[in-house]
């Protein structure tokens, strides 16, 4: 008998969700500004600087910026489905918190920075990349460190096992 897989999604699903956030226009322009003057090679390391796919959130990161560190997990199988977890955090230095508007959103920094990723992931030519059903925002909750504060966002989506 063939083995089953069982974590085989794992790096497919942070690909997909890199690249879904990596095309979002309103992102890049929160985190980075404006982005016109950079060419693409330049924009993908500026990218991969400030979006991480693991939860490795280290103290010592000294730049007043905005990040997003995110994993997937498994945490529950069944015989023939596996739920997937997406795990997203959407941090911003404190001293940037409070200096940025967009129209159409409101909050702080990192509260935009959460409405817009669960726009990039929810959006319909997205949200069906993931999994058996639609990718689901199960929970929102606070990030908060000496430096840094945002927002932990749950997805979750079943597969087949």
């Amino acid at each position: 008998m063939a083995r089953k897989l069982t974590t085989k999604e794992l790096g497919l699903y942070k690909t997909r969700i890199s690249n879904a956030l990596l095309k979002s226009d309103d992102i890049k322009e929160l985190m980075f500004g404006d982005t016109s003057n950079l060419n693409p090679k330049d924009l993908l390391l500026k990218f991969k600087d400030h979006v991480n796919s693991h939860l490795f959130i280290d103290d010592t990161i000294t730049n007043t910026s905005t990040y997003i560190f995110f994993d997937v997990m498994l945490p529950r199988m069944r015989p023939q489905v596996k739920n997937v977890q997406v795990y997203i955090y959407a941090i911003c230095h404190r001293d940037i918190l409070e200096n940025y508007t967009k129209e159409g959103y409101y909050g702080n920094r990192a509260d935009i920075l959460s409405e817009m990723i669960e726009e990039t992931l929810l959006d319909e030519n997205i949200v069906k990349e993931f999994g058996i059903g639609d990718l689901e925002l199960d929970n929102v909750d606070i990030y908060n460190s000496t430096t840094f504060y945002g927002r932990i966002m749950t997805f979750s989506v079943n597969n087949f096992r």
